[in-house]
């Protein structure tokens, strides 16, 4: 494409730069042309008016014999643009003063008969020396282009910006051009990430836009940026950790063999029991709407007691919180204890406005007056590993 546009810069300015060559070097030549008849017309054309002052036709021998005196006059020059010219009379004489024309190529000559005023007025052709006029002409076409294609392009205003900013922070001046290109490209959060993450020089800036111009950075969408910003938070800002949080799947993913949970790809951090309390709760919500009534403060559950027990038995939980629920069942308390434990590391991890998927739904039994919980997140973004 910039080779197609260089070759038609290069054929308008030859085009353009020809005529041009030929309009000067016919003017020229008028220009001296105009010089000698100005100091030998003017007494050469009193003489030839008096001499045959009483003959019939006497203006038009005269146009006649000075046009074929000035046919096929040589056109000198260092460069021979030209090859021939001629000179037409355009008007012999005249009563009274017409204005000079503006053509270039035209020649006006004022001289006195019988104390009257005259003017003659000539028209310039001249036949070009083709080849050479044109040849001359595309090779300074051809240098002006070359030169052009050699000089960098202005830059567009949003690049200019970013340029000064780079020179700014000690960027080479060339550096500082192509990488402002590239930034120039970036959408505005793509910018912002980058004046994030510019000054922390842990990289060199061509490496940082390698990874800012990755699709699925450019393609990132408002929410997901969320979830990047918090991560960016939690891990000290690594942005490489932070875009996998950002890309992952909604949702909670329960590491059972290491006691984690990742709620979109950030790691919660919670010790055994309540990690097992989330789960249990998180298997109650896969098997149906998940509810659970809180049991009264004076009888404990010891049926969905076993359920938990069986969970903390296969994985690995605490022989304390085993044996208390064994021999004490599930007691409202430790409910409580643990959702609270849950909700506060949800609230301090993820913020609140990202951490209210994932919290806890509260509803009051109005038949025995106690809360029922169960997750809010819906059983289709549970997921266990």
């Amino acid at each position: 494409m910039k080779a197609s546009r260089l070759f038609l810069a290069w054929l308008l300015l030859t085009a353009l730069f020809s005529a041009l060559a030929h309009w000067q070097a016919q003017a020229a030549f008028a220009r001296d042309l105009s010089r000698q008849l100005r100091a030998q017309l003017p007494e050469k054309m009193t003489l030839a008016l008096q001499n045959r002052l009483g003959g019939g036709g006497l203006r038009e021998w005269i146009a006649a014999r000075l046009e074929s005196d000035l046919d096929g006059l040589p056109a000198t020059g260092r460069l021979a643009l030209l090859d021939r010219c001629s000179a037409g009379v355009e008007q012999l004489l005249s009563d009274d003063l017409p204005p000079a024309p503006a053509a270039a190529g035209d020649i006006v000559v004022d001289w006195q008969l019988s104390g009257r005023r005259e003017r003659t007025l000539l028209s310039v052709d001249c036949r070009a020396h083709w080849p050479l006029l044109v040849g001359s002409q595309a090779l300074l076409a051809l240098l002006l282009v070359a030169l052009a294609a050699l000089l960098p392009l202005p830059l567009p205003r949003p690049q200019r910006r970013q340029f000064a900013a780079l020179l700014r922070r000690g960027v080479p001046a060339r550096e500082a051009r192509a990488l402002s290109a590239r930034l120039a490209a970036l959408n505005p959060p793509q910018l912002q990430l980058f004046e994030r993450l510019q000054p922390q020089g842990g990289q060199p800036l061509p490496e940082l836009l390698d990874w800012l111009e990755q699709p699925q950075v450019a393609a990132l969408e408002p929410s997901q940026w969320h979830w990047f910003e918090r991560a960016m938070a939690l891990n000290g800002g690594d942005h490489r950790a932070s875009l996998i949080s950002a890309l992952a799947g909604g949702g909670l993913e329960f590491d059972c063999g290491n006691f984690r949970v990742l709620a979109h790809g950030i790691p919660l951090e919670l010790s055994k029991t309540p990690f097992f309390y989330f789960l249990w709760y998180a298997r109650r919500r896969l098997d149906g709407e998940g509810w659970y009534l809180n049991p009264p403060v004076n009888r404990p559950d010891r049926d969905s007691a076993a359920s938990l027990v069986a969970l903390m038995e296969e994985y690995g939980g605490h022989n304390k919180a085993i044996n208390d629920l064994r021999e004490n069942g599930l007691r409202a308390k430790t409910l409580d204890q643990n959702r609270n434990r849950i909700r506060d590391e949800l609230l301090s991890t993820l913020g609140e406005t990202l951490a209210q998927p994932y919290l806890f739904e509260a509803e009051r039994d109005l038949k025995s007056g106690r809360y029922r919980y169960r997750l809010a997140l819906p059983a289709g973004e549970i997921r266990f590993l």
